[in-house]
């Protein structure tokens, strides 16, 4: 299919010119060494799986070819693998994918990593569903190549798409309903607000409880609206919501001055109807953001507080909202076994699920975080720090409570014609185990 798909493309722009058809490549070389089997937390974290929490080398290569097929427009064919030791899979795609956009729409249909905001200093991409953490998955998306502009200080952003999860996991090839629509307003020439609304939810696939799950257009509808199920033998299904579902609230505002932007952010997460109503505020991600125009020396400094521990509060008749955890699917909001968000929720590989276990063994965090980046001439650097509280979950805390101090320092340079090299140190500090030092070597080569 994937084959026939692509041939018939180059039938249907096979008039154009070759000369304008551009061709990019890279070849990714990175190892690290470390003090412990583990590697620094941020070594690995929102890496799109480039490493393993126990990997040391990751050779990557990739490249792409991208046509124009009219003003503002182009198709882009994308691909990427790696290599990574101590992981299940050692060896895969972690790219292919077909991009089309043009001045009003953007189409990806296969997997293709996700953009990173502020050169990667958050803690979650501004997206505490989706932050990179895990492999991209492959589906379909659809969405608006920019916000539409409906008058001068209001326009409109959305998407659409759908995604298969086709690895190893409790509830067999569930998919992923994916949406997502925002408002903008900008006030006056220095202000803008945006707030957005982006829902989630794992549907269908086949569980070894409860047999085959409703996958039909009418399962669909029901995902889509976040409506009862139908089938009143799978529990909850229809009391609650068809599906597992997911959710966050984003408001935005940036402030413009003469020599300096400012973004504040606050994102809320929900999973059922308490969180939804903001019971379980002040959950979520606050950020804020400086960026100066006139240092050139500094691009960007990050801070970010992060809490999930309230939950809705321990009561099992409103609270537990237990992120990333579901009773149906068990093995939860991720992806080969790595979370696909927010990469702090801790999980446990060597869990055996079944009808009462689950591997989101620690969903109470609480993170002070801080991201610095700049340029010394050729040279790009950046650093994190991450100060995190994990306290288990509410049925089964920790005790003590796990501390932990991540920080990660990286230098680039970009030497020209002969590729970038990279170095990186990682500290991982703990209460409740060894430290982990790692240092960390790179280059890349573009063609």
């Amino acid at each position: 299919m994937g084959k026939r798909f692509l041939f018939l493309l180059l039938i249907c722009f096979g008039s154009q010119s070759y000369a304008q058809i551009t061709t990019k490549g890279a070849v990714d070389l990175s190892g690290v060494f470390s003090s412990d089997a583990a590697i620094p937390f941020w070594m690995h974290a929102n890496s799109n799986y480039r490493f393993g929490s126990f990997s040391n080398v990751a050779p990557m290569v990739e490249g792409s070819l991208r046509w124009p097929t009219g003003q503002n427009a182009a198709f882009t064919i994308g691909a990427s693998a790696y290599y990574r030791d101590d992981v299940p899979d050692e060896f895969q795609a972690r790219e292919l994918y077909v991009d089309f956009s043009n001045q009003w729409l953007h189409i990806v249909l296969g997997s293709q990593a996700p953009s990173l905001p502020y050169d990667g200093l958050t803690t979650s991409r501004k997206n505490f569903l989706w932050s990179g953490n895990a492999r991209p998955l492959p589906g379909l998306l659809l969405e608006a190549k920019e916000p539409l502009k409906i008058t001068n200080g209001f326009a409109i952003d959305w998407g659409i798409g759908h995604y298969q999860l086709g690895d190893d996991r409790y509830v067999a090839d569930a998919l992923i309903h994916y949406k997502r629509i925002a408002l903008i307003f900008r006030v006056a020439e220095r202000h803008k607000i945006k707030g957005q609304l982006q829902h989630m939810a794992q549907w269908g696939g086949t569980s070894p409880q409860f047999g085959a799950l409703p996958s039909d257009f009418e399962a669909f509808i029901d995902v889509f609206f976040a409506s009862r199920g139908a089938d009143e033998t799978i529990p909850g299904e229809a009391v609650n919501a068809l599906g597992n579902h997911l959710g966050t609230f984003l408001f935005d505002y940036t402030y413009t001055a003469e020599r300096s932007i400012w973004n504040f952010y606050h994102e809320h997460p929900f999973e059922d109807g308490s969180g939804f109503r903001w019971a379980n505020f002040p959950d979520g991600v606050w950020g804020l953001a400086y960026q100066p125009l006139q240092l050139p020396w500094l691009d960007t400094i990050v801070y970010e507080y992060v809490d999930t521990s309230d939950q809705s509060g321990n009561d099992s008749g409103a609270g537990f909202d237990g992120y990333f955890g579901n009773s149906i699917y068990r093995s939860g909001w991720t992806h080969e076994g790595q979370i696909i968000g927010f990469p702090f929720i801790g999980f446990d590989r060597s869990v055996v699920l079944n009808e009462d276990t689950s591997p989101i063994v620690n969903n109470r965090v609480r993170v002070h975080h801080l991201g610095v980046s700049g340029a010394l001439g050729p040279i790009r650097w950046k650093f994190k720090t991450s100060y995190n509280i994990n306290l288990g979950t509410y049925r089964q805390p920790f005790v003590p409570t796990q501390k932990n101090l991540y920080n990660y320092a990286e230098g680039a340079w970009d030497s020209g014609s002969f590729g970038i090299f990279r170095v990186g140190v990682g500290a991982d500090l703990r209460n409740s185990g060894d430290e982990v030092i790692g240092v960390l070597g790179g280059y890349r080569y573009s063609f």
